[in-house]
C-alpha cells in the first residue's frame, strides 16, 4: 500500500468518529488542566503538544482501590495497549501494543520499559516486571506507537515509569492487605530528609495460595533510592532494588471442557512436570544531572543487574532451564536549547550476558543436559532528536543507528561446537507535525519505524535441539499515525488511528515432535491497521476514563509448512476491546469504584 492510499485511509477512520468531539457540553462545572512538561520523547514538551499517541496515568488516583499486584490495573485505562496472564506470577504479565509483544511464550517482548530513566528491558528486547513494586510508581506514560529512533532495539511501544520520591517532610507508612484464597501483603514505606539529601524506602512482602490449584506463589521486594542536589546545577540519583520470589507455579491454561468440569483445576501436564519458577535479582543505578548554563544540560545514567532465574515448563525434553544473567548499561545525553529548537545528542551502551543451561524435565526432576552456552548481546547506540516550537506549529525529528553484535559459546560439545555470532545494524527514524487548530483542539500525524530482533532465547530454542544459534530475521517495521486530541476543562480526549507495516514478522510455532514446546520463524510480513479512542473526566467528586480499541490486525504474506497463511489474523489481540472505569466519592472519606 503506498503512502497516499495509507493516508487516506487514516483520514477516513479518523473521520468516522470525529463527529464525537464536537458533541460535549461546555456547561460542565470544570477545572482547566494543566500542561504537563514531560520527557516521554527523549525530549522536553508538552504532553499535549507531541506529535504522537502518549498517555499519561496517575496511579495515585486508583491506589486506594487496586491491590497493586499487576500493571493492568493501570494499563487497562490506556488504549492499545492489551495485558494477558495478568496474575500469573510465573510468566509474568504479558503487555503488548497495537499487536507488538501479544505473541511472547512469558514475559515481555517487542516494547521498551523504562523505570526513572534506566532501561528494564534488556538489549535482545526481553523484560520483566516481576522485580517493580507498583507501590512505588508514581507516574506512568505509555507511547503507543514505534520508538526505535527513540529506545532502540524492540521499542514497538514503550511504557515510562517514574517513583515516588519527591516528599515535603520525612514519613513512615505502613500497610497490610488479607484477601480470599489465602492472599496478604505488607508493606513498609519511609521518606528521610537529611539536609539536600531525600532517601526513600520501600519493603513488600506478598503472595496468595491462588484461586486455581497449583498456583501459589511467594515474592518479596525492597528498594532504596536518593537524591542529593549538590548545588543549583548538579543533582545526583541513587537507587538499590532486591527481589526474591522463591515459589510461582503455573496451572496452566485449560480447555472449554474442563473450565466447566472445575474452573480452579490445574492442567494436569503441569503438575505432572510442576511448572513453575524462583528468581532473585538485584540492581544498582545512579543518574546525574548537570545544568552547566540555561541552554544546556547533560544527563548520564549508569546501572547494572544480576538476576538468576530456574524455571520448569510443562514438557520433557529441554524442560528445565537455569539461568544467570548480568545486565549492565550506560548512557549519556546533551540537551541543547537553539533558537525555538530543543536538541538532544546521546547514545546508549548496553551488555546482556546469559548463562543458559537446558536439562530434560522428568517429571519435576532434573534429568541429562540438553544446552550449556554462554549467550552475549552487546549493544552501541547514538541518537539524535529535534523539537522545534513554531508555536501553533510543533515538529519532532529523530534519527539513530544501533549496531548489535550477538554471540553465542557453545560448551555443551557432545553434539559439537556450535559457536557463532551474528551483527545486526539498524537505521531507525521518526518525523511528527502537530497543529493547534484552536485552544482545545490538536492535530497530530507522523511515520516513525522499528525494529526487533530475536531474543537470545528465541535465538537458542532450536528445534534440532543444538546449541549456537537459530537462524532467525529481525522484524522491521514502518507506521503511520494520524490523531486528534481535544481538551475542554476537566474533559480530554483522543482519537488516533494507524497503519503499521511489518517485514520478517517474528512468529511462534510447534512441532510435534516437541509437544508443548515453543519455537520462532519469519513471516513474510503483516499489516496492522487500528482505531483508538479514549474520553476521561475528572473532577473532584467524579473520575471516569474510557477507552475503545478497533483492531484489524493480518499476515499478508506468509506460508508455513506449505500452507498459505496469508489473510489469518495475527493470533493474541482481540479486534475490538473497551474498558470504563468509574471513581466516585459522593461524600468525604468514601470512594467507590467501577473498574
Amino acid at each position: 500500500m503506498d503512502t497516499m492510499k495509507k493516508a487516506g485511509l487514516l483520514i477516513f477512520l479518523l473521520s468516522l468518529v470525529s463527529p464525537v468531539l464536537g458533541q460535549t457540553s461546555d456547561s460542565l462545572s470544570s477545572f482547566q488542566l494543566k500542561d504537563v512538561v514531560v520527557i516521554a520523547n527523549r525530549l522536553p514538551a508538552v504532553t499535549y503538544q507531541v506529535p504522537f499517541a502518549i498517555t499519561k496515568l496517575d496511579p495515585s488516583i486508583v491506589e486506594s482501590e487496586r491491590q497493586n499486584l499487576s500493571v493492568k490495573e493501570h494499563l487497562v485505562m490506556v488504549p492499545g495497549v492489551f495485558v494477558q496472564n495478568a496474575y500469573n506470577f510465573t510468566q509474568d504479565a504479558r503487555i503488548s501494543i497495537r499487536g507488538f509483544g501479544a505473541t511472547a511464550a512469558f514475559g515481555i517482548r517487542g516494547i521498551k520499559l523504562i523505570v526513572d530513566g534506566i532501561p528494564e528491558t534488556t538489549p535482545d528486547g526481553t523484560g520483566q516486571l516481576d522485580n517493580l513494586n507498583l507501590d512505588i510508581i508514581d507516574e506512568i506514560r505509555v507511547i503507543r506507537g514505534s520508538a526505535s529512533s527513540l529506545y532502540g532495539n524492540a521499542s514497538g511501544g514503550a511504557i515510562l515509569m517514574k517513583s515516588k520520591f519527591d516528599f515535603d517532610k520525612s514519613y513512615l507508612r505502613s500497610t497490610s492487605m488479607v484477601g480470599s484464597y489465602g492472599f496478604y501483603s505488607q508493606a513498609v514505606s519511609a521518606g528521610a530528609k537529611l539536609k539536600k539529601t531525600a532517601i526513600t524506602g520501600h519493603v513488600r512482602s506478598f503472595g496468595s495460595d491462588g484461586f486455581r490449584d497449583h498456583n501459589d506463589f511467594r515474592q518479596i521486594n525492597a528498594r532504596v533510592a536518593g537524591r542529593h542536589p549538590f548545588n543549583e546545577r548538579l543533582t545526583a540519583t541513587f537507587l538499590l532494588e532486591f527481589v526474591d520470589s522463591p515459589k510461582a507455579r503455573d496451572a496452566g491454561g485449560l480447555t472449554i471442557e474442563e473450565t466447566e468440569a472445575d474452573v480452579r483445576m490445574a492442567r494436569d501436564r503441569n503438575i505432572t512436570f510442576n511448572a513453575g519458577e524462583e528468581i532473585s535479582q538485584w540492581k544498582a543505578g545512579s543518574s546525574l544531572e548537570w545544568r552547566w548554563s540555561e541552554t544546556k544540560t547533560l544527563n548520564s545514567y549508569v546501572f547494572f543487574n544480576q538476576r538468576t532465574f530456574d524455571g520448569r515448563l510443562p514438557f520433557e525434553n529441554s524442560g528445565m532451564i537455569s539461568l544467570k544473567r548480568n545486565y549492565f548499561g550506560v548512557g549519556n545525553s546533551l540537551d541543547m536549547k537553539v533558537n525555538q529548537h530543543s536538541l538532544k545528542f546521546g547514545y546508549d551502551l548496553l551488555s546482556q550476558s546469559d548463562d543458559r543451561r537446558r536439562f530434560d524435565n522428568l517429571e519435576g526432576l532434573r534429568g541429562d543436559q540438553a544446552l550449556n552456552q554462554e549467550e552475549s548481546f552487546l549493544n552501541f547506540g547514538w541518537y539524535v532528536l529535534d523539537y522545534l516550537d513554531l508555536g501553533k506549529w510543533y515538529l519532532s525529528a529523530g534519527l539513530r543507528q544501533d549496531l548489535n553484535r550477538l554471540q553465542a559459546d557453545d560448551a555443551f560439545l557432545a553434539d559439537g561446537d556450535d559457536s557463532g555470532k551474528v551483527d545486526i545494524t539498524n537505521w531507525s527514524y521518526h518525523l511528527g507535525v502537530s497543529r493547534a487548530l484552536s485552544t482545545s483542539l490538536q492535530l497530530f500525524i507522523n511515520h516513525s519505524t522499528n525494529f526487533e530482533t530475536p531474543t537470545l532465547n528465541q535465538l537458542s530454542n532450536r528445534p534440532d535441539n543444538a546449541g549456537g544459534f537459530e537462524n532467525l530475521e529481525a522484524a522491521t517495521s514502518n507506521s503511520f499515525e494520524l490523531g486528534l486530541k481535544w481538551r475542554k476543562g476537566s474533559i480530554t480526549t483522543e482519537v488516533t488511528s494507524f497503519i503499521i507495516d511489518t517485514e520478517d514478522e517474528l512468529v511462534p510455532y510447534e512441532l510435534a515432535s516437541f509437544p508443548e514446546r515453543t519455537f520462532f520463524r519469519n513471516a513474510g510480513s503483516s499489516s496492522r491497521k487500528g482505531l483508538e479512542f479514549s474520553a476521561n473526566y475528572t473532577s473532584y467528586r467524579l473520575k471516569i476514563f474510557s477507552t475503545y480499541t478497533l483492531s484489524d490486525f493480518t499476515y499478508d504474506d506468509y506460508v508455513a509448512n506449505d500452507d498459505d497463511l496469508s489473510g489469518f489474523n495475527l493470533p493474541g489481540i482481540p479486534q475490538n476491546h473497551a474498558s470504563l472505569n468509574i471513581i466516585a466519592s459522593p461524600i468525604e472519606d468514601l470512594e467507590v469504584s467501577i473498574p
